[in-house]
């Protein structure tokens, strides 16, 4: 059961779950006009594949981070930034410092989902950072950004238009509950979410683009050509969300 507090608590261990939070280097001030400091997070990478399913998690995250990578690069309103080196391993407290020492204005985290028991599970879902967190309202308007474009190009929403929070209820001793409440849900509980965006200085949003486990949603959105696709429509977000006009393409 979750446990509603008027306060958020400290950050969380690696893997998400709730604990006592690690000591992370002095964050650098967010720049306030463009070039903008994007911070780019592929879920997974080197040792760590990730969930398996129709393909591994791990090809998703770095093939869509990859493309996203491109088209920030390209246009002079953004400086993306890794939060680990592609094909490489990193801690959630690593990561978090990376985006936070480079003065992120915002950190984007893709992932990509899986049901072992079904693999009639489709469809997108973002996760923003929780109410009572510095960011949560920023955090929320890129969610909406994400799961808007997605839902235009065809994705099924997953929940409330594609927007959740997610909290682990638990301790060391007895382990974590993963438990997914509705955006509508605006109480301000103690348990924590995703590690990553507990230690992120910055509006963040973890969004799991597909099932790994469903031939359907890897053929839209986690092929090469899919991993495109879903680059360019978090690009266009991230335009939205700054107020920019985005580059031409697809």
């Amino acid at each position: 059961m979750l446990r509603q507090t008027s306060a958020a608590q400290p950050a969380g261990t690696e893997g998400g779950a709730a604990g006592q939070s690690a000591a992370l280097p002095t964050a650098a001030a967010p720049h306030e006009g463009p070039p903008y400091t994007i911070a780019i997070d592929a879920g997974h990478g080197g040792t760590d594949i990730g969930a398996e399913g129709v393909i591994n998690e791990i090809q998703l995250t770095e093939a869509t981070i990859g493309y996203l990578e491109g088209w920030l690069t390209q246009d002079e309103n953004y400086t993306p930034v890794r939060t680990h080196a592609a094909d490489t391993f990193s801690k959630n407290t690593e990561r978090a410092a990376a985006a936070n020492s480079a003065g992120a204005s915002l950190l984007l985290s893709v992932h990509g989902n899986s049901d072992p028991y079904s693999s009639d599970s489709y469809g997108l879902e973002c996760y923003p950072q929780p109410p009572g967190r510095t960011h949560h309202a920023d955090s929320l308007r890129l969610a909406h950004l994400i799961a808007d474009k997605f839902g235009a190009a065809g994705q099924r929403l997953r929940g409330n238009a594609g927007v959740r929070y997610i909290y682990y209820a638990g301790d060391d001793e007895s382990g974590y509950e993963k438990q997914v409440v509705e955006e509508s849900d605006s109480t301000v509980y103690s348990e924590q979410t995703f590690g990553l965006l507990e230690k992120t200085d910055c509006p963040a949003v973890l969004v799991e683009q597909c099932f790994v486990t469903s031939e359907a949603d890897v053929a839209a959105w986690g092929t090469d050509d899919g991993c495109r696709r879903a680059a360019r429509l978090y690009y266009e977000a991230i335009c939205e969300y700054f107020g920019t006009e985005p580059l031409p393409g697809t």
